[in-house]
Formats: structure tokens, C-alpha cells, sequence
């Protein structure tokens, strides 16, 4: 087992050991855990059945045929999903605060995270690039997207507290729209890796914008303030 204590101390929980991980972290009190290939091998997550109290949990590059017991963790708060899953109702996880999650086209209820602020997408697949829709919750202010196949932001609607924006690997990224109107509270613009977008589209998209503060787009710096 190990600990990562980059923020709130987590555990790392391995299947040759379950029974040992979990009592550590019910000794210690840990309010965090995570699971990751190949030391975490389980099918499903029943063993967050004996740590209700999880505040933070992470699984990443599993696989998982039943996720239900995430569902009984009242207190998450934190939590990154990456690798082959069943779908997951995201309505029922309302403390949710910050996500990082790998999406299933399947998955729901984003939009009812009224407590999120934090969210990263990544792998999100549209079959219809310029007509998606794809509602985020109204509250969140920080937004990335990774690996994604869109051409332009236009599906997400208007993202009326978003205050950072990065965009990363999306190499169909053409257009960011309007970002007055789509993210009008945004300070702080990193589109990266994304070669089919250009400086002078990120310029467009940014005309008359109040409130950005730095911005970078088309490998060039177009915004910068002392303050940001």
C-alpha cells in the first residue's frame, strides 16, 4: 500500500493486501483513498462499503463492472474515474466539489452537481462534432477538457461562473466561439496541444472580454497581467 499526501492524505489500495488497506485506513482515520492498475484489481468497489466516511477517492486505468457502492459515500467530495466502467448517475453524488473523470457517453446527472466547482472531462467522444449539446453544471469555475474530438466549445452552452478555462489534446479544436457570452466570468484562458486553433481565433474569441486576465492559445501568450 502507499500514501500520496499531495493534498488530504490518501491510501492506495491494493487487491493483494484489501483487508490490511482498509483497516489502515479505518485506524488512521483517512479520509481518502485510491485504487490504480496493477496494484488494485477488483471488478467492483464493495470494499468502500467498510470506509463510508470517504471524503476523496480516485480509480484510475481499472476496470469495473459494478460502481454502485460510490453511490452510498455521503461525504465524497473528490473523485477521479478513469478506465472501462459501467455508466455512472452522476445526480447521485451531490456533494461532489471537484471531478476528474474519464467520460462514458452514458454517463447523467452532471448538471444537478449544484456543489461542483471543479471539473476535468477527458475523452469526450461526439459523433456529431458541430451539433452536441452537453450541459455543465452552472456553478462550476474551473473547466478542463483533454483529449477530446470537438471542433469548437459551442455544445457546453454558457457557463455563466466558469473563471479558468484549459483546453489540452484536442486536436479538432477549431473555434472557441464567443467567450463573453459562453464564459463570461473568465479570467484565466490555456488552450494547448490543440493545433487546428489559432492565435488569431483565440484573439476573436476574446474581443471585448472584461475579465481575462491571461490567456494562451496558438503556442503564443495573448493576455498577460501582473495580477492573474
Amino acid at each position: 500500500m502507499s500514501v500520496n499526501s499531495s493534498e488530504t492524505p490518501s491510501l492506495g489500495l491494493e487487491t493483494a493486501d484489501l483487508k490490511a488497506c482498509i483497516g489502515e485506513v479505518r485506524t488512521r482515520g483517512l479520509t481518502g483513498i485510491f485504487g490504480r492498475h496493477p496494484e488494485f484489481k477488483e471488478v467492483d468497489l464493495a470494499c468502500l462499503e467498510e470506509i463510508p466516511n470517504i471524503a476523496r477517492a480516485g480509480f484510475w486505468d481499472v476496470k469495473l463492472d459494478d460502481i454502485s457502492a460510490i453511490y452510498d459515500l455521503s461525504q465524497l467530495a473528490h473523485f477521479r474515474i478513469s478506465g472501462k466502467r459501467l455508466p455512472i448517475d452522476f445526480a447521485k453524488l451531490a456533494s461532489l466539489e471537484r471531478l476528474v473523470v474519464e467520460h462514458n457517453k452514458k454517463d447523467q446527472g452532471f448538471s444537478s452537481l449544484s456543489n461542483l466547482v471543479m471539473m476535468n472531462l477527458w475523452h469526450f467522444k461526439v459523433t456529431a462534432k458541430d451539433a452536441f449539446e452537453f450541459e455543465l453544471p452552472k456553478n462550476l469555475e474551473e473547466v478542463g477538457i483533454f483529449w477530446s474530438n470537438i471542433d469548437s466549445l459551442k455544445g457546453f452552452g454558457i457557463c455563466p461562473n466558469v473563471k479558468k478555462l484549459e483546453i489540452s489534446r484536442c486536436r479538432n479544436l477549431q473555434s472557441l466561439g464567443d467567450l463573453k457570452t459562453s464564459f463570461p466570468k473568465l479570467e484565466h484562458l490555456v488552450v494547448d496541444a490543440c493545433g487546428r486553433l489559432t492565435a488569431d481565433e483565440a484573439r476573436c474569441a476574446l474581443d471585448g472580454h472584461p475579465n481575462v486576465r491571461h490567456a494562451f492559445a496558438g503556442k503564443q501568450l495573448i493576455i498577460s497581467s501582473k495580477s492573474a
